[in-house]
């Protein structure tokens, strides 16, 4: 019996070992824990807020929330040689009183379009983190159309854009001439023909899964680079002002090219493709005598 009573004893003690040792072990791991704080959100709201173009109205209000018509932020990307005050002084109050959430960036156009294309990434998660939307529609002048497809081609962005409507973009066929009115910029030596960048902009496809293309342009444009994208008609639209409105669009150059974006119809067709699912619908026709918008 007493050998018993020792060994029953002993097994106690055992079991109370044990268990003070799961204990220990379990709040050292929780000490640990504790000690160890996940790293902090990056705040891309205020980023953003630093990149948003100054004194454009209707853009940039953070605390703007998506309506159910409107689900997706606008985001408006200037050109070259340009700023967001100077590109969209009329689409973004128009396209706000659509009912858009509008944001609007300055970029350093002039270095490479892989840097402005992670700028834009930068922006646009942003927005996204600001407004709570889940992706982004892109609106984008000349380079400012490239820029996006950049984004969404090597830095993820296709899955953050819903849509992207260019105006002017040189997207394939550039000529010498469309670099050498450039300048000598790190981007115009990749706005050339034959860029390695253009290239794998254009391979094995111009377009990103899930995402809907509106290119627009003028039909001078087309004579320093193609402002179409090639890709599936239920994803891509491309339409020539001329082809809707002869009249419309005829001054030339560099004039022509920058007034696109202060154009009432160019606007409505930006307008429309963002209206309803899917690239601009071949069948829109707009006002070509509207003077205002």
């Amino acid at each position: 019996m007493g050998q018993l009573r020792l060994g029953q004893i002993a097994v106690v003690i055992l079991c109370v070992a044990v268990g003070l040792a799961v204990l220990v072990f379990a709040a050292d791991t929780m000490v640990g824990r504790e000690a160890t704080p996940e790293p902090p959100r990056t705040d891309r709201v205020a980023e953003a807020r630093r990149m948003a173009s100054e004194g454009l109205s209707g853009a940039n209000d953070f605390d703007c929330r998506p309506r159910e018509a409107t689900p997706y932020p606008v985001v408006l990307v200037h050109g070259a040689k340009s700023t967001g005050a100077v590109t969209w002084p009329v689409a973004a109050p128009y396209l706000s009183k659509q009912g858009y959430c509008v944001f609007a960036l300055d970029y350093g156009w002039s270095r490479s379009i892989r840097e402005s294309a992670q700028a834009l990434g930068i922006f646009v998660e942003g927005v996204l983190q600001a407004t709570g939307a889940e992706k982004v529609a892109v609106v984008g002048h000349s380079l400012g159309g490239v820029v996006p497809r950049a984004y969404m081609r090597f830095d993820g962005g296709a899955g953050k854009v819903a849509e992207l409507v260019t105006l002017g973009a040189p997207h394939h066929d550039l000529t010498e001439e469309l670099s050498r009115s450039c300048g000598w910029e790190t981007v115009c030596d990749e706005l050339r023909p034959g860029s390695e960048l253009m290239k794998a902009l254009g391979s094995p496809s111009m377009v990103e899964p899930g995402v809907s293309y509106t290119a627009l342009g003028l039909k001078a444009e087309q004579e320093v680079a193609s402002t179409f994208i090639e890709g599936p008609p239920e994803q891509v639209g491309n339409r020539l002002l001329q082809d809707d409105c002869p009249l419309k669009g005829l001054v030339e150059g560099a004039i022509g090219h920058n007034l696109e974006t202060l154009d009432p119809v160019m606007l409505s067709y930006v307008n429309k493709a963002l209206e309803v699912p899917g690239p601009l619908p071949e069948d829109y026709r707009p006002d070509c005598f509207a003077l205002i918008i």
